[in-house]
């Protein structure tokens, strides 16, 4: 019983606090699978054991200023009280003025059985973050153009905190099985102000995402490895701003190649026209303790490709068992993809 109110207390939350349109978004990656507790907090303890990934994304180098993504995790389940555990921390630096953001967040995640096969796993998570400019001397203000050295005033500077702080919300849930599985995630629940104007208020809107997949066991050749074909999906959401992946994966035991397609699906398209974003390649490798992935975003919006020069992105698990962990006797087996 408690569980069910825990699983319907989550989703009310997911629902009730669909936040207005607004410009602002998150940082994003392509392996959102080998960082899944960065993507639902669902996914802490989602291993049989102790995991840590680390991850970092260069996006648009060809483009002036730093667009650089980069974060850690670590998540353990405790088999004896059905729970997972998880630590983020993310950091980026977009643009010439470098508005850069630290994430950190605490994470719990409770699993139950519906049937003998479906398992449902709702969490929580709270967060602290810290939103601020790097590098002011690389902004124009306005009365910068009416003075002989071209420099802001104090008084226009004053008007600017150099760092924004606030609480952050977050809270999600998975379901899975053997084959399958699917989650819904959203941060940012409490609309917390970002603005760097004092006195002003720029609530940041709400991040949601809707993800899944399926994987279908292929017969290996004579004598081969394990071969496995996924298909997965990873819709998000924030303010005025729409998102699709799509993409499949092909595990050959201990390679993985994938392939992945982005559209934007914004509001604001006056002709209505599909908004291509872009293809992603993507190789993994993975052997008892280790996962490393790398994967290549070749850009196909009008930005075009040889203007942005795409975007790198570098992932590194690595994952332990303790002696909780090896004296359980049936192992979970979730589905879900892992780059």
């Amino acid at each position: 019983m408690k569980a069910t109110v825990i699983v319907w207390g989550t989703v009310a939350l997911l629902a009730c606090f669909q936040g207005s349109d607004a410009w602002a978004q998150d940082p994003q990656t392509t392996q959102f699978y080998a960082t899944a507790p960065q993507l639902n907090p669902a996914f802490a303890g989602s291993t049989e054991e102790n995991r840590i990934t680390t991850f970092y994304r260069n996006q648009w180098p060809g483009i002036p200023g730093r667009y650089v993504t980069y974060g850690f995790s670590y998540d353990v389940y405790i088999p004896k009280i059905n729970s997972g555990f998880g630590v983020v921390f993310s950091a980026d630096e977009a643009g010439t003025g470098q508005l850069g953001s630290n994430n950190f967040g605490l994470q719990y995640a409770y699993e139950f059985k519906v049937t003998r096969k479906l398992h449902i796993r709702p969490a929580l998570q709270f967060g602290w973050s810290s939103r601020g400019l790097l590098n002011w001397s690389a902004l124009t203000f306005g009365d910068a153009l009416s003075r002989d050295n071209g420099s802001a005033s104090l008084e226009s500077l004053s008007r600017f905190e150099l760092v924004q702080n606030f609480f952050d919300f977050g809270a999600g849930v998975l379901a899975y099985s053997e084959n399958y599985w699917i989650g819904f995630s959203s941060r940012h629940i409490n609309r917390p102000n970002e603005g760097f104007v004092l006195g002003a208020v720029a609530p940041l809107p709400m991040w949601s995402s809707a993800h899944g997949g399926y994987r279908f066991a292929l017969e290996p050749k004579a004598g081969g490895p394990e071969q496995d074909l996924l298909v997965a999906f990873n819709y998000r959401h924030q303010g005025g701003f729409d998102q699709l992946d799509i993409g499949f994966h092909f595990d050959s035991h201990p390679i993985t190649y994938g392939i992945w397609y982005r559209q934007l699906l914004t509001k604001e398209n006056p002709a209505q026209s599909a908004n291509h974003d872009a293809i992603a390649l993507l190789l993994g490798y993975a052997d008892a303790n280790w996962r490393v992935g790398y994967s290549y975003d070749f850009t196909v919006s009008d930005l075009s490709w040889g203007v942005t020069d795409g975007a790198h992105e570098v992932t590194l698990t690595y994952t332990w068992f303790t002696p909780s962990h090896l004296r359980k006797s049936r192992p979970r087996v979730l589905p879900c993809a892992k780059f």
